[in-house]
């Protein structure tokens, strides 16, 4: 009987040291997004047929799911670029998605691609920390971006594509 409750006990306390373990385990959110951009920029010509560009942008982001942690964010953004022959290598740049709750979310980017409406780009973007709900979270997205013709001479108008993956402490 002794031997029963023990073995009981024992099982309880395994049981429950397991659910603990797997309750605080972090889970991987995945989501897919579209941001669309505008941007402000300043171009210093540095040759023929180069430039070197410095820009502001201001986006909208939408997921494709409605209680994803960046459904419904803006961000903003500032970023440089060295474009020849209308041909980007370097883009990089640092930025802010703003979410629905007031929290942040840090990141970094780096892409590359063409500089011309129609014109396709491909990088990658690494989240680097957060505030309120989203401190601690890491992890990163690969982005498709397509230039879009400018409705505004000096304004510069995109969309990225996104698959998104992150977890949160």
């Amino acid at each position: 009987m002794r031997k029963s409750i023990f073995i009981l006990g024992l099982s309880l306390v395994l049981f429950l040291t397991f659910g603990i373990s797997v309750q605080a385990q972090t889970r991987e959110v995945t989501a897919t997004s579209t941001t669309t951009w505008y941007a402000t920029s300043k171009i210093l010509p540095i040759g023929e047929g180069m430039i070197y560009m410095t820009y502001e942008g201001f986006g909208v982001n939408i997921t494709d799911k409605a209680d994803s942690l960046f459904q419904n964010a803006t961000a903003r953004t500032l970023g440089a670029m060295k474009i020849e022959k209308g041909i980007y290598k370097d883009d990089q740049g640092w930025g802010v998605f703003n979410l629905q709750n007031g929290d942040k979310v840090f990141f970094t980017y780096k892409m590359a691609g063409e500089a011309k409406p129609g014109g396709i780009g491909s990088g990658t973007v690494t989240f680097t920390g957060g505030t309120g709900k989203a401190a601690g979270i890491q992890g990163s997205a690969e982005a498709a971006r397509t230039v879009l013709r400018s409705v505004v001479e000096g304004v510069g108008q995109n969309y990225v594509k996104s698959k998104i993956r992150y977890t949160l402490p």
